[in-house]
């Protein structure tokens, strides 16, 4: 056995370094999963597609230790999916682990890694947690390593790849624990009220039961059937007739409902909570309950865990619940009779209990196989059956003939049909399908980076599920895409590192695949995967091929945990410029088609990524994190008529589209909404209820004081007086806090000292903490009622449900967060004024000195409260003494010499730097104010984590996403006309869930009618719109052509319109995508706008009222810019008129815009809820 050697001692900056390259996977995976990953040792026998991507995933995750073994010798067509080979490899001799150890160790050097040489026996595996096997070990040394992990308590873990077929066996043992089954963040909800009630029934067959039928019976009753028993029941007992119609008509709820009122008295009592949200939970999950106050005392321990068939004895205690059957704001708890009534508050958390598991041995599951419910192929649903037959029958051949099928060996697939025949399982499963396996067979030798990938991800994520986070596979995942393989165009092996994709898809396959040319948008975890995937497949990996790659982020520390192309001496470089380097490596072809970019895909880069650019592609692959970006790649792609292959992942979970034009939707279109809508301004301001609500608002108080204000001060200092007052004056609705931030900035930059920066921080301190809590309790006192405005009706009491009462900090510098605070917020200043930081004792000397005020009420003080804790959208509107104000601060703003205005530097936020006090300050902050409302404080990692918005990224997700793309890939190559060969797909590889579906229809625009409301005198009103279609259809890849041959005058393009395009005029022109307050034109009335003119200009005269006078005079000027404009409109081309609005074209060599327009019919009035769609115009200017 051959030992890498083992890392220096680590260092603290080495440990410091560590945790920094796990920070995202600690997102995802919580530090107490990676404690327990830290100790676990893996070995991993085989390092074929599957087995190397294992071992790189496992790698990159950072267990204590990685084996790993193959002694078969290198061959070329290994190449094609294990990356750390080369040819080299093959004419040296060595063997695969010997070939791939030294870059497999450079992955993590906090991990052991060594290799095993020689037979594999219980020996090899006697130190080891987990043990997996990704290659052709035959079926009898399966068993028998098996047997001794399931009974020494190792997890196993097998994965085939036998063509375009995997298969994985995953055996937990009969006693594993699972302390989190799914990894999400543990709910919690506010209690609206509690009750004591019946206990209702859960479902039809538990009231039968109660009445007497038996189970044995139940089973044999279908749905008809009991509910017609239920109603029997209901004439018998409870003398209730229920006629034939109702009976129909009647849903299980709604009898159910009825069965509770007429039989609820004899049942059991229980505790009924109602939430005000959705609660999200599941029968048999635990709730941790604080704060409910009930009318009798309470004697119950506060540690008891209660069942639901429990008495409860304190109702703030953790009790198992149990779900209303259809109302998701209701849960039910034990009985809580002896508690007295609810008097009030109430919050509720989720307690995750650990639970045991059992699972089989492979012995035993090789014949009566358990299959993983979770996984669901929708279009080859059940297949899983005939693979498993398949996959037995290649597994016997494999043991008979001590080798696999030969590839497309006629004879060998027909032994294989022959086999599978003759087992038992094959007969009581009912599955055998022939040629699924002689298919299975024919190409057992074959493997592909995509099923690679995909086993890779899914295998070593099963790997780290030994910590008891996340749920193992039970037991088995059989997954295909045998349908893709023509047995007539498969090509001979050709002594090539392509020779697996030749074998499989053919030589012209393989030629089309040489020569694609596209777009790899992106060079991150996505990123990284992708590459890899193309240099191993040849994707464009020839001098008629291109292959363009672009980023322009730079590698940090932090990303060496899922982004494997980089290493430690790549941070700080280019990720663009690293990453392909590190993929020419693995294929050095890679470099004949490679066209390296390393610039943002925007607007402003359009002379890179012009429209030849766009036009020259077969396809684009986006990488990206972000949605304006993804959303302006797709809008390229729907421009150019370019299939799009989208994939996004979020920890354990990740999602892959493809969007073809005019056959699915666009990502735009097709892409599912967030459910996260964002937190209510009024509930992160004055009322939060969850420390996420304290970490946001300090996120957004981060802003305000550090960067808003500074920044606007240099605006002032950069631009000078005219300037700025001309781009404040633009949004009369926020000059007002613009001008008052610029001067108090103003004031406070000219004393740019330590002393300035203490005091600063300790006056934020008293305003945060104390002054605003204590405003909100002078104005809500916490016996304060809600009122009904119309009807003076007492609501109840306003402290309820998610508003908490709240409590003030009393400032002392004996409480070290106060401290914190101030010492963080002071740093921070001083890094704003370019001064020396002070340290923590100096801050506290300082503050020792200063007095704190007194507090007194707030005049006037508006609490802006929300029943339905929803933001306002309407714009404030400027007071007449507001503009007074502004004007008195515009007046002082024109005294400033900008020339002897220092310069300061805004604290834009970083949460990457851990000097820089960013996030120490959100932590702080967010904790102070947490405190306020009784709040569980916030770790430094999660508040970094929420506030520097980073995503919980994990290398399995990523692996296994990428692969499922890349299938996708192979149908665009093999130029399948048929969109339903392509596949949409959602994982989450925590609770194996794989659903796998055709992609969605186009989205088609058709005449329609289109609901909204409209609020008029303080009530809503809902309005319908009537929406005409010209053409009757159209998608959003359709475009109205209008090639002109040159760039024609905009009067004449609007004139000439209605006789090209079914008599439509068109009365506002703007750029399609772009903002849409910028217009090309606009239809004009001059004669009103002439007459708007002259009845201003007469009021301008008569009015003496300074205010009034101001608001006519702008009527004058409005009117006279819309008569400008309408002369203007005269002048100009479209293209001209286009830049005007837009500024110049980017790309100099384009030949056309895509314009959106408004339009109205020639002969007719629009009604006032009519609207004409039509697609957008492509104008053609040359």
């Amino acid at each position: 056995m051959m030992e890498i050697e083992e890392p220096a001692t680590i260092t603290t900056e080495s440990k410091t370094m560590m945790k920094e390259d796990l920070s995202r996977q600690e997102g995802a995976y919580g530090a107490k999963m990676i404690g327990k990953l830290k100790k676990m040792k893996c070995a991993v026998f085989g390092l074929r597609g599957a087995g190397i991507e294992i071992a790189k995933n496992l790698m990159l995750a950072g267990p204590h230790t990685v084996m790993v073994h193959d002694d078969e010798k290198v061959e070329i067509a290994d190449l094609g999916t294990n990356f750390y080979l080369s040819e080299a490899d093959v004419k040296s001799g060595k063997t695969r682990a010997q070939a791939c150890e030294k870059k497999l160790s450079e992955i993590n050097p906090f991990t052991y890694f060594r290799t095993h040489v020689g037979p594999i026996t219980s020996e090899s595996v006697n130190d080891m947690d987990v043990v997996i096997f990704a290659d052709s070990t035959p079926l009898v040394k399966l068993v028998e390593i098996n047997d001794y992990c399931h009974k020494k308590g190792k997890k196993f873990i097998y994965v085939s790849l036998y063509g375009m077929m995997m298969s994985i066996f995953s055996d937990f043992g009969p006693d594993h624990e699972i302390y989190d089954s799914n990894g999400d963040a543990e709910r919690s909800f506010v209690i609206d009220k509690l009750e004591t009630v019946p206990q209702p029934f859960a479902n039809m067959g538990e009231f039968l039961k109660s009445y007497g039928v038996s189970e044995e019976k139940l089973k044999k009753m279908g749905y008809r059937d009991k509910k017609l028993a239920c109603f029997d029941v209901l004439k018998t007992e409870a003398q209730l007739e229920v006629d034939e119609k109702r009976k129909k008509s009647m849903s299980a709820n709604e009898l159910l409902v009825l069965l509770d009122k007429k039989f609820g008295h004899g049942r059991k009592m229980c505790g009924k909570i109602t939430t005000i949200h959705r609660h999200l939970l599941s029968d048999g999950d635990f709730v941790r309950l604080d704060e409910i106050v009930m009318s009798e005392s309470q004697s119950g321990e506060t540690k008891k865990i209660y069942k639901l068939t429990d008495k409860i004895g304190n109702i703030n205690t953790t009790c198992e619940i149990k779900t209303h059957r259809s109302n998701p704001n209701v849960l039910y708890i034990g009985d809580i009779s002896g508690l007295g009534t609810y008097k009030g508050g109430g919050i509720g958390t989720q307690v995750k209990m650990p639970k045991k598991t059992s699972y089989k041995s492979l012995k035993e599951e090789l014949s009566n196989p358990t299959f993983e419910i979770a996984f669901a192929d929708m279009i080859h649903f059940g297949d899983e059956r005939k693979a498993h037959v398949a996959w037995m029958a290649v597994q016997k051949f494999l043991s008979e003939s001590k080798r696999l099928p030969y590839l497309l060996d006629e004879k060998d697939a027909m032994r294989c049909v022959a086999i599978a025949k003759e087992l038992e399982i094959a007969k009581s499963l009912g599955s055998f399908d022939e040629e699924f396996v002689t298919k299975a067979a024919l190409f057992a030798r074959a493997e592909t980076n995509a099923f690679a990938s995909i086993a890779g991800g899914v295998v070593a994520q099963e790997a780290m599920k030994q910590t008891g986070k996340y749920t193992p596979i039970s037991q088995w995942i059989h997954f295909h895409s045998l349908q893709m393989l023509d047995r007539k165009a498969a090509g001979k092996p050709q002594g090539t590192r392509y020779d697996h994709y030749i074998t499989l898809f053919g030589e012209k396959f393989m030629e089309d695949a040489l020569k694609a040319k596209f777009f790899l948008v992106g060079c991150g975890a996505l990123g990284c995967e992708f590459l890899k995937n193309i240099a191993v497949t040849g994707l464009g990996c020839s001098s008629k091929g291109e292959v363009h790659i672009t980023d322009d982020d730079v590698i940090e520390l932090s990303n060496l945990s899922r982004q494997f192309l980089f290493r430690r001496r790549h941070i700080g470089k280019l990720k663009s410029k690293s990453a392909a380097g590190a993929a020419i490596e693995m294929n050095p072809a890679l470099k004949e088609g490679l066209k390296l970019h390393n610039t943002r895909v925007e607007p402003k880069t359009e002379n890179e990524f012009s429209d030849k650019f766009w036009e020259n592609l077969d396809f684009v692959v986006n990488a990206l994190d972000n949605l304006k970006a993804r959303h302006y790649v797709d809008t390229k792609c729907i421009i150019f008529g370019k299939p799009l292959f989208e994939s996004g992942t979020l920890g354990t979970q990740a999602n892959q589209t493809i969007h073809v034009p005019k056959k699915t939707p666009s990502y735009q279109e097709g892409a599912p909404p967030g459910e996260n809508q964002g937190i209510a301004m009024c509930t992160m301001t004055n009322f939060p209820y969850e420390p996420l609500h304290c970490i946001e608002w300090s996120r957004m108080m981060f802003g305000q004081v550090f960067e808003d204000g500074p920044s606007a001060y240099e605006d002032l200092r950069k631009s000078g007086v005219q300037k700025y007052l001309e781009k404040t004056g633009k949004n009369i609705s926020e000059e007002f806090d613009v001008l008052k931030k610029t001067l108090k900035w103003v004031h406070i930059a000219a004393n740019p000292t330590i002393d300035q920066c203490v005091k600063l921080s300790f006056d934020h301190f008293i305003g945060f903490y104390r002054d605003d809590v204590k405003n909100l309790i002078h104005s809500f006192p916490e016996d304060a009622r809600v009122v009904d405005k119309a009807t003076k009706k007492d609501k109840g009491a306003f402290w309820h449900g998610r508003r908490r009462f709240p409590r003030p900090h009393d400032f002392s510098l004996k409480n070290e967060d106060h401290v914190e605070f101030l010492y963080r917020t002071t740093c921070i200043y001083a890094s704003i004024f370019a001064v020396a930081e002070p340290t923590c004792e100096k801050v506290v000397e300082m503050v020792s000195k200063l007095a704190i005020p007194k507090w007194e009420p707030k005049k006037d003080t508006d609490v802006e409260v929300d029943e339905d804790g929803k933001k306002a959208t309407q714009s404030k509107a400027v007071s007449s003494d507001e503009y007074e104000e502004i004007e008195k601060m515009r007046a002082e703003v024109k005294t400033i010499d900008t020339s002897k205005l220092v310069q300061i530097f805004p604290a834009e936020f970083e949460k990457d730097d851990d000097t820089n006090h960013h996030v120490d300050w959100i932590t702080s902050s967010s904790n102070l104010r947490g405190w306020t409302r009784k709040l569980k404080p916030s770790s430094r990692a999660h508040c970094r984590m929420t506030a520097g918005r980073i995503i919980a990224a994990v290398a399995t997700a990523t692996a296994a996403i990428t692969g499922l793309v890349f299938l996708e890939i192979y149908k665009l190559l093999k130029n399948t006309g048929d969109v339903n060969d392509f596949r949409w797909s959602t994982i989450n590889l925590a609770t194996n869930v794989f659903a796998i579906e055709l992609p969605a229809d186009p989205v088609t625009l058709r005449n329609r009618e289109e609901k909204y409301t409209v609020e008029e005198d303080g009530e809503i009103k809902n309005m319908v719109r009537k929406i005409t279609c010209i053409p009757k259809e159209f998608t959003i890849y359709d475009f109205i052509e209008m090639k002109e041959g040159k760039d024609v005058n905009l009067t004449s393009f609007i004139d000439a319109f209605p006789k090209n395009y079914h008599g439509l005029k068109i009365t506002m022109l703007t750029a399609h995508g772009k903002d849409k307050k910028a217009v090309m034109y606009q239809e004009i009335n001059e004669a009103f706008y002439k007459m708007e003119k002259s009845n201003a200009e007469r009021l301008v005269k008569m009015i003496r009222n300074k205010m009034q006078k101001q608001r006519a005079q702008t009527r004058v000027d409005s009117a006279v810019k819309m008569l400008e404009k309408a002369e203007e409109q005269k002048k100009f081309t479209v293209l001209q008129a286009y830049k005007n609005a837009y500024g110049e074209l980017t790309d100099t060599n384009r030949e056309f815009v895509i314009l959106s327009a408004l339009v109205e019919p020639t002969d007719r009035e629009l009604g006032d809820n009519e609207r004409i769609d039509i697609p957008p115009i492509k104008y053609y200017f040359k």
